[in-house]
């Protein structure tokens, strides 16, 4: 029998599960990128910060989490950190975080999102998973990283 996944805020006891579940996919999630979010999370935590985390859960363990920054330079909400654990994909929890992400995101106010993710051949199903959830892309980025790893924008109209 399957458990029941709930989907939740990120609290602060979540954070180092959240991290070790980053930490198992170094290609999407390499240390410099995994230490940014300490102080994401605090800073949302403290209330000081116009973002919004939440994680997803199976009994007490922590399978999925994905957030959400204002980007300045953007002037849009950036969807980040999107990350389910490998035994629980294709099951639809990515794309629920998502969709609470989106609801908030247009709660306040806003019509569009936009989200990174990298180029490479290994992050293919990263790429067409997005697709297949209504983002398009916008911008491909060649060897945005350095060679071989380019960066894919993608953007969602939430207005629909």
């Amino acid at each position: 029998m399957m458990n029941l996944i709930s989907y939740r805020r990120l609290e602060a006891q979540d954070t180092e599960s959240v991290k070790q579940l980053m930490e198992q996919y170094a290609l999407q999630f390499p240390t410099f990128i995994v230490n940014l979010y300490p102080e994401r999370w605090a800073s949302f935590l403290n209330h000081s910060s116009d973002s919004e985390y939440w994680v997803a859960v199976e009994v007490d363990k922590i399978v999925g989490h994905a957030g959400f920054v204002f980007n300045k330079d953007e002037g849009l909400y950036e969807i980040v950190g999107v990350v389910v654990s490998p035994k629980h994909q294709r099951k639809g929890i990515g794309k629920t975080l998502l969709d609470h992400l989106c609801e908030a995101i247009k709660n306040r106010g806003k019509t569009e999102v936009v989200l990174h993710t990298l180029g490479h051949p290994d992050n293919e199903d990263t790429v067409v998973f997005y697709k297949s959830i209504g983002y398009s892309v916008s911008q491909y980025e060649k060897d945005h990283f350095q060679a071989g790893y380019s960066r894919v924008t993608f953007r969602k109209n939430l207005s629909h």
